[in-house]
């Protein structure tokens, strides 16, 4: 079975999947080039600084190839974490939490997490990362040429917008679901995540922790859950790439406006 997403193309045999990193990745050639530098070792000193960090990743993860990127583990047969946001809320706020304390564990370390709840299954109530491709290394990080990049760059590997966004996106799956008072088991954790860290500056992270103050006020009934929807749609990722650069800096000026409109 073949899957070809955005990151990476996906192929099961049996009991195993096999991944490879895309020569076209979302963010453009420059970001492919500079994760792509990394040799074996680095690969290898990568995975190493995730298992360092407590971070699950599927049994038997080995490097197949660096020309592409390569890499093949274990099939993990477990219910995805987006359908426990859906089916078991107590998990899903356990789960994001954990994934919490990973991002916060490889701050002072060469390597982020993408923390996209796409990428990550529940074997029994723990998370695993099932996605490494591409390899976040911060001393790989390429300069942002782009509004785009800036963006991307910053949710790739700026520890308080990882956060931030973390805590964003899995509040707004919860409110989305039939019973959106599920969120309320998610309201300590994002508290204690985003407790005394130092904020950063720019656009990207007014977005994402604007985000987050909005879904926690959904949540603590000071705004509705179609205001955090709307935002949410204002500040997409994807759309935001989809626009040229005059239209992302009008977009940034427009979000900037709501910002202050919402009082977040």
């Amino acid at each position: 079975m073949n899957h070809l997403g955005e990151f990476s193309t996906h192929t099961r045999d049996g009991d195993h999947v096999t991944k490879h990193l895309n020569s076209r990745h979302p963010a453009g050639n420059r970001f492919v080039t500079a994760v792509t530098r990394t040799s074996e070792d680095g690969m290898r000193d990568y995975l190493g600084a995730l298992r360092s960090a407590e971070v699950t990743l599927p049994a038997e993860l080995h490097i197949v190839a660096t020309d592409p990127l390569t890499v093949r583990h274990r099939w993990v047969p477990g219910t995805t974490l987006l359908e426990a946001a859906h089916t078991d809320p107590v998990t899903f706020s356990a789960a994001v939490a954990e994934i919490g304390r990973w991002v916060q564990a490889l701050d002072s370390a060469d390597a982020r997490i993408d923390t996209n709840l796409a990428n990550f299954c529940l074997s029994g109530d723990q998370p695993v990362l099932v996605d490494v491709l591409p390899p976040m290394i911060p001393s790989l990080q390429p300069q942002p040429d782009t509004l785009f990049g800036e963006l991307f760059g910053a949710l790739c590997f700026d520890t308080p917008i990882i956060l931030d966004a973390l805590i964003g996106y899995a509040l707004r799956t919860v409110l989305r679901t039939a019973d959106p008072c599920a969120a309320q088991g998610l309201l300590p954790v994002a508290y204690k995540l985003t407790r005394g860290t130092t904020e950063s500056k720019g656009f990207p992270a007014r977005w994402f922790r604007a985000r987050r103050r909005l879904a926690v006020g959904a949540v603590e009934g000071d705004a509705t859950a179609e205001k955090v929807q709307d935002f949410f749609a204002l500040t997409s990722v994807l759309g935001f790439r989809q626009l040229d650069e005059r239209g992302r800096r009008l977009r940034i000026d427009h979000v900037a406006r709501r910002i202050r409109e919402l009082g977040v």
